[in-house]
């Protein structure tokens, strides 16, 4: 994880600073970005991390893309991907269901969709049991991670499989 601290003399205190997290795909870089009229944050995020111009910003688990500076706040969790939507395939039984997220929605979220009824419809039970699995792995997707992070490769696909299996025990 990298920290850039605001350009400016050292010991030159600035009067609001905003402290961004951004997550792009494996990697976590935070930023202190002191704040000016008219800024645009986003613009800020790609000239500091030389991202290329085709790079999606969003808030974290929030749909609409990130363009402006949080007014008032002093911390934002942002996510960078190419995808400006991923498209969730999640396998259960002998099912397939789709549904697009952005590649900042969290691991939990397309969970709690995949066992709703406007997914597969599990009872309660069951629901509450279930996690998403990527095809071959021994362990669930964490839930706080966002969908960006598993998206690989030049598609905005994610293919995993909703399993009912206990992973407390090992």
């Amino acid at each position: 994880m990298n920290v850039h601290k605001p350009e400016g003399q050292e010991g030159q205190p600035h009067d609001e600073v905003v402290h961004v997290e951004v997550e792009i795909e494996d990697r976590v870089e935070l930023l202190v970005v002191p704040v000016t009229e008219g800024m645009v944050l986003v613009e800020v995020i790609r000239t500091k991390l030389e991202v290329a111009g085709d790079m999606h910003f969003f808030e974290r688990d929030r749909d609409e893309p990130f363009h402006h500076h949080p007014h008032g706040r002093k911390h934002v969790r942002v996510v960078g991907h190419r995808c400006h939507q991923v498209k969730l395939e999640v396998r259960y039984e002998h099912d397939t269901k789709h549904h697009h997220f952005p590649p900042s929605a969290t691991v939990f979220r397309a969970l709690q969709w995949a066992v709703s009824k406007h997914g597969f419809n599990l009872d309660p039970m069951a629901a509450a049991k279930a996690n998403l699995i990527l095809p071959g792995a021994d362990q669930p997707l964490p839930r706080e991670d966002v969908l960006g992070k598993h998206v690989k490769g030049d598609h905005c696909t994610l293919v995993v499989d909703l399993t009912l299996k206990d992973f407390t025990n090992g």
